[in-house]
């Protein structure tokens, strides 16, 4: 039987290949992409650490297939896209935002098929959001 394609998949494919052909800043682009995307699947659905993960890896799968369609160099948008998916996780509500983490390690799952300079790319991302979601947590609690 042959997996579905997931709608986010689909859609940020869609708009990374579009966003280059239009000659748009995919760095930056990207972000706003997988932000948008992330926080629409995540916004009204029931919101579990497995839909979080889903959501983020097919986000990022969206991403390197855009690219790699677009002829696009992985690593260079992989940054903003997976501060777009932390970003759209945040915005999708107090219980997405608590899955953040997980959202950033599903990302760099992902990325992980995108090869190694990628890979190094994302667990610098990742490293310093982490870094600054302790710190709100810890703020919180203050």
């Amino acid at each position: 039987m042959e997996e579905k394609e997931s709608v986010v998949t689909k859609a940020v494919r869609e708009a990374v290949v579009n966003a280059v052909e239009k000659g748009e800043d995919i760095k930056e682009k990207a972000g706003e992409i997988t932000r948008d995307a992330v926080k629409k699947a995540l916004e009204g659905a029931e919101v579990t650490k497995e839909k979080v993960e889903s959501v983020a890896k097919d986000a990022m799968k969206g991403t390197i297939e855009g690219a790699r369609k677009a002829k696009v160099e992985t690593s260079e948008i992989v940054k903003g896209a997976v501060e777009g998916i932390i970003e759209g996780t945040k915005q999708a509500g107090a219980k997405a935002a608590g899955l953040t983490e997980q959202a950033a390690e599903a990302a760099l799952d992902a990325a992980k098929e995108a090869g190694d300079k990628t890979v190094e790319v994302v667990k610098g991302v990742v490293k310093g959001l982490l870094g600054g979601i302790k710190e709100v947590l810890e703020k919180k609690k203050e």
